[in-house]
């Protein structure tokens, strides 16, 4: 049997497989909704998913209440980068804007995270809002009904918000602290009361949001849902499915919970030497999720007040930025079961952007170091490649010898291996070596959200969309068909094997159509130097 071709076939056929299991299950529709403009001025009134304290999971309440916040007003705070809308009666944050990243490549439309998405000037039930307050048994979830804001700048610093409401007897006060850049924010609520009897209040976080797609990733699976960080795991997911099953509640001492998508997330941080109640539920009547944590419950009297401290996220999967809130928040940039291969390399994909400016130049200078840092391995390869190359002239002695006789063929032609210190497998030593590091970057490709819309040169203009021109792909097929020239086939290659092995780089070359333009143009320079390499040492020992 040609342990050669078979070995290069399962490494192959795994890659093919892992990479199949990656194709995006069926995502939910979008629900129109018509009569758009009515629909936008009571969305903030009657939607109320959050009308019971998260430990008891209920479902929404229907009651409304009078206030003297307008309905739909909203506090804009921003900075450089993020832009996000306060709904002044709820205290929700209803709305977020990217400020400096686009919501489709060469369109000045900024992107969105939290609010109501608009597609194609239609609105559709995709909700999604961040909160943080308190709750009570009596009045159930408090609405700070701001009223006044002013705001506090540092030239070149940072930005203090402050809100101010009363409602029910209670005061409200709500500080939020931006940096003049980035996609943090400090937000501090306190609750006054102004009651004369005692009343018990609950903080509580919450991150609430349907499971709709924003949009089609075709061959790129990325996880959309939420994750969860506590002293039982440092990354859970418990996706939408899990909820709808199940509810979540664990508690946790600091910890964090996020909700990611392709490429962003938003995420709430509490202070990290407290202990929390970490939840995630689904309501039937709301038709959406709702996750957060409670803190411990404060009983205060008239004329006392409770502040709470956390932090919200929202905006790009960014490393360095995510780390800075909290330690194992980078980990929502999520390298798969190879993470420990994705980090360096991302890391050495940053250092290239640093050099060139360039994150296609990255993609190359991150290719070439990880060939130098393989070389002596895939060296010894190719040396034994040249030995068998010198070999093919007693190898095909061999098969005349045994005509077709296989298993005496084979036994020969090991014994001969031996003799000669050739090692079969090294032949195919080189292909199975790039699997685990083409499967590590396909995840560090998938989720850098910097190699978005970023282009490289001539018709590359985004790095994270397919080739549209499928030139990489083809150049692709051409070098994998040159690479398997280049390589000894035994004698005794089995006839199937030897046709399957053909059909390879018309397969390679049919996939990478569909792959991001920046995962091919990694994998062609891979070949390119991987084919210089199979000629030198080819040179070296003819």
């Amino acid at each position: 049997m040609d342990v050669i071709k078979t070995s290069l076939i399962i490494g192959i056929a795994v890659t093919f497989y892992y990479l199949l299991l990656q194709w995006p299950t069926e995502a939910k529709t979008y629900q129109e909704v018509s009569n758009l403009d009515s629909k936008i001025n009571t969305l903030n009134e009657s939607d109320r998913s959050l009308s019971e304290p998260l430990t008891t999971f209920s479902e929404p309440s229907d009651v409304e209440d009078s206030s003297p916040a307008a309905v739909g007003e909203t506090f804009v705070i921003e900075n450089d980068d993020l832009l996000l809308n306060v709904d002044a009666k709820s205290g929700r944050f209803v709305y977020s804007e990217l400020k400096n990243i686009s919501k489709e490549k060469d369109q000045k439309l900024p992107f969105q995270i939290l609010g109501k998405t608009i597609k194609e000037d239609r609105l559709v039930e995709n909700l999604y809002f961040a909160n943080s307050g308190f709750y009570t048994q009596s009045q159930g979830y408090l609405d700070p009904q701001f009223s006044d804001m002013r705001i506090e700048k540092r030239e070149g610093s940072s930005t203090t918000y402050y809100l101010e409401g009363s409602s029910g007897g209670l005061n409200f006060q709500r500080k939020i602290q931006f940096a003049s850049s980035g996609y943090r924010v400090d937000v501090e609520d306190t609750i006054i009361s102004g009651l004369s009897e005692k009343i018990t209040v609950t903080p509580y976080v919450v991150i609430e949001r349907d499971d709709s797609t924003l949009d089609s990733n075709g061959w790129l699976y990325t996880y959309l849902g939420p994750v969860f960080s506590s002293t039982k795991d440092n990354y859970e997911k418990y996706d939408f499915g899990d909820i709808r099953d199940s509810s979540y509640q664990n508690k946790s001492l600091g910890g964090w919970v996020a909700l990611i998508q392709h490429y962003f997330l938003s995420a709430w941080v509490p202070d990290q030497s407290e202990e929390y109640l970490y939840q995630a539920r689904y309501g039937d009547r709301s038709d959406r999720y709702s996750l957060g944590y409670t803190s411990k419950d404060n009983v205060i009297s008239y004329g006392e007040s409770i502040t709470t401290k956390n932090t919200l996220f929202v905006g790009p999967k960014l490393p360095d930025q995510l780390k800075d809130v909290q330690e194992n928040l980078d980990l929502t940039v999520d390298y798969g079961f190879l993470f420990f291969l994705g980090k360096p390399m991302y890391w050495l994909l940053e250092l290239g952007n640093s050099i060139f400016n360039n994150w296609g130049l990255a993609i190359i200078f991150l290719t070439v170091v990880l060939k130098i840092a393989t070389w002596p391995l895939s060296a010894k390869a190719y040396v034994s490649m040249g030995k068998m190359r010198e070999l093919q002239p007693k190898m095909q002695q061999l098969q005349e010898k045994h005509g077709d006789n296989r298993q005496a063929m084979s036994q020969e032609l090991m014994q001969l291996y031996q003799k000669e210190g050739v090692n079969p497998l090294g032949g195919c030593l080189p292909m199975l070596l790039q699997m685990p590091f083409f499967l590590a970057f396909y995840w560090v490709l998938i989720e850098t959200v910097e190699l978005r819309h970023s282009p490289f040169f001539l018709w590359i203009d985004d790095l994270s969309a397919m080739d549209p021109y499928f030139i990489l792909p083809i150049l692709n097929g051409a070098g994998m068909y040159l690479s398997q020239k280049l390589t000894p086939t035994p004698p005794n290659a089995d006839p199937m094997q030897a046709q399957m092995m053909k059909l390879f780089p018309l397969m390679f070359a049919v996939l990478f159509a569909w792959f991001p333009s920046g995962l091919v143009l990694y994998w062609l320079v891979n070949m390119v130097i991987q084919i210089f390499q199979q000629w030198w040492y080819s040179r070296k020992a003819a």
